[in-house]
């Protein structure tokens, strides 16, 4: 059996489509479940994910990190599968994972790439989706993950584990749950990762300039912090050097007129991450 477990707060505008791609997926209703984790919402979010056969939890203390080892505990599946309430599953996300493990059972976790979800989207949304694509240059082919790379690293919103693996690294991180630091630990513990970009997930991102912001600012930090934790800290000089250098560059393209909205918008996500990147170092 596979588990899907997916963490959710205030997430009424986009739950549906998550579920819904589930539900539609083709793969054989008795071999998987699907566990919804509540951590607090205050919207709809619990009611309309009731109307799906889905089982709904709830988990008081707030953290995605915290939402995700409660719906490990509970899982019934050796294999658990993760997105997100934001995400939309390919039709054939459950057949893939499954024969992935299947066909490599050596594997203890695989993941693809997350791309934009463009069924009516606002202009920010199709934009930074088009910017996360090209900023992850996701690999062609299968590779198997290498501790410290952030090349071909897989994220918690398309992601599946051998249950036992996680258990035995000690579940994600509380109450953050990164999922970068988790296959950093499961990597530092000789289990193999695999990049796969057949397993696809489409994500929805956030629609105002303040939500891809505040986005980019939790991933700079969280990365400098992992980095740290690893002890593949770079050095503090070097690192603001890099940073300066990058916005530089991305400030002048603003000079072209082709794409400004792009190059402004991305601008302005660099900007964000890079802040985020140098706060990381006092975390």
């Amino acid at each position: 059996m596979l588990s899907v477990v997916i963490p959710a707060l205030n997430s009424a505008s986009t739950i549906s489509y998550t579920l819904s791609s589930i539900f539609s997926n083709g793969f054989p209703r008795n071999l998987y479940e699907v566990l919804v984790i509540d951590n607090g919402s205050s919207d709809s979010t619990v009611q309309i994910a009731r109307k799906y056969p889905a089982e709904v939890h709830h988990c008081s203390e707030r953290g995605i990190g915290t939402a995700r080892n409660l719906g490990i505990r509970m899982a019934k599946g050796d294999l658990v599968c993760f997105t997100d309430s934001d995400c939309v599953v390919e039709r054939d996300w459950l057949r893939k994972i499954n024969d992935f493990f299947v066909q490599n059972p050596g594997a203890d976790g695989v993941g693809g790439p997350v791309l934009p979800y463009f069924n009516d989207q606002n202009k920010i949304q199709k934009l930074t989706g088009e910017l996360f694509v090209e900023d992850q240059g996701y690999p062609r082919e299968i590779r198997k993950l290498e501790f410290g790379s952030l090349r071909d690293m897989i994220f918690g919103s398309n992601s599946a584990y051998k249950k036992e693996a996680l258990v035995s690294a000690g579940l994600y991180s509380e109450p953050g749950g990164s999922n970068l630091e988790l296959n950093w630990r499961l990597m530092r513990r000789s289990r193999n990762l695999f990049f796969n970009p057949s397993i696809r997930s489409r994500h929805i991102f956030p629609w105002s300039l303040e939500g891809v912001l505040k986005q980019q600012f939790r991933w700079g930090s969280q990365l400098t912090h992992m980095r740290r934790v690893n002890g593949l800290d770079e050095g503090k000089v070097r690192e603001v050097g890099l940073i300066s250098y990058f916005l530089v560059r991305r400030l002048l393209s603003l000079l072209m007129l082709k794409n400004l909205d792009k190059r402004m918008l991305h601008f302005a996500q660099l900007a964000s991450y890079s802040i985020g990147l140098v706060y990381g170092y006092g975390m």
